[in-house]
């Protein structure tokens, strides 16, 4: 088992915010662990609301599994639907939806780790190589780098992945440019931007990488500008393809999105995170939105939305 299995995992510290938001609302609030007695878990704590922060078990339709449990109890929940988090954590599912309305790099999809290199040829380097149905940066490591110049070394680096996560691997151009996350949240008409985060490298040395290492080390190797070093158009192009991503592949109360802009400035969507990280402190959502409201506003907003959603009042 590699040491990043349980990276998507909440720690301790994100359980304990969330509840104490939630009781700011004036509800009673219960941690419920998702395994496998999910179900019975439910049922008998008889629970009239579920704020699903939950990654679920298995491979690239777990986060649905904790949804579809809910839906199928008839329990209401926040966040989106069995069908949004099945997709999205599905990388190269994710990209068919989105474009071509949302711009996305060439990629190539490598089933059980193996391809012909004249297939990979179409590519242009360098690109990075990817699980194609793995969160927070699960895979994309400093060693062996996920980078690659031509299509032998990406053939390597997708024999690795499988062989360590047992997915298929996405091979996907580099781009460039900066890296941008975007937060929206609501619903229909009401859906609102909560902010862009660029994603910056504390000391800049070569191409620029978001990897496992990084995000582990980040007050130390990471800078984070909020609102992004980026010009006026820019900007709009990233909320409205922020915008797009979120109504097409159907998120729900709350999401955060990722983009990689090319060498002409222009975003391009690499995934959505629909169940994005609630960490009080180090979450990309809530560094983000940090200077628009706090952190306890942030939590109780997706609950509100989701109530709103549901025809639910809270107390």
């Amino acid at each position: 088992m590699s040491d990043d299995a349980f990276e998507e995992h909440d720690e301790p510290e994100t359980i304990h915010g969330i509840g104490g938001a939630l009781r700011g609302l004036g509800v009673q609030v219960e941690p419920v662990v998702a395994d496998s007695r999910l179900p019975w878990r439910l049922e008998k704590g008889r629970f009239d609301f579920v704020f699903n922060i939950a990654e679920g078990r298995g491979r690239r339709c777990r986060e649905a599994v904790p949804a579809a449990i809910c839906e199928l109890l008839g329990v209401p929940f926040t966040g989106s639907d069995a069908l949004t988090l099945a997709v999205t954590l599905d990388k190269a599912m994710a990209r068919r939806v989105v474009s071509p309305d949302v711009r996305v790099a060439p990629a190539i999809l490598v089933e059980h780790g193996v391809c012909a290199e004249e297939q990979l040829d179409a590519l242009h380097y360098p690109v990075i190589v990817k699980p194609n149905d793995e969160g927070s940066s699960k895979g994309i490591r400093e060693s062996p780098s996920p980078l690659a110049t031509g299509a032998s070394a990406a053939i390597e680096q997708c024999r690795w992945l499988f062989a360590t996560y047992g997915c298929p691997v996405l091979v996907e151009e580099f781009l460039p440019g900066a890296e941008v996350t975007v937060g929206l949240a609501g619903n229909g008409r009401e859906v609102r931007m909560l902010g862009m985060m660029e994603v910056a490298p504390a000391s800049p040395n070569g191409p620029f990488v978001y990897s496992l290492e990084i995000k582990r080390d980040w007050q130390r190797r990471v800078r984070y500008h909020v609102p992004p070093r980026l010009s006026a158009e820019a900007l709009s192009k990233l909320e409205q393809s922020a915008r797009t991503a979120y109504r097409l592949l159907g998120c729900r109360d709350v999401a955060r999105m990722d983009f990689r802009l090319d060498a002409t400035g222009r975003p391009h969507f690499l995934e959505c995170n629909p169940l994005p990280g609630l960490h009080p402190e180090n979450s990309d959502l809530v560094l983000l939105s940090r200077a628009a409201l706090s952190y306890e506003n942030l939590v109780q907003g997706v609950a509100t939305d989701a109530a709103r959603r549901l025809g639910l009042s809270l107390p």
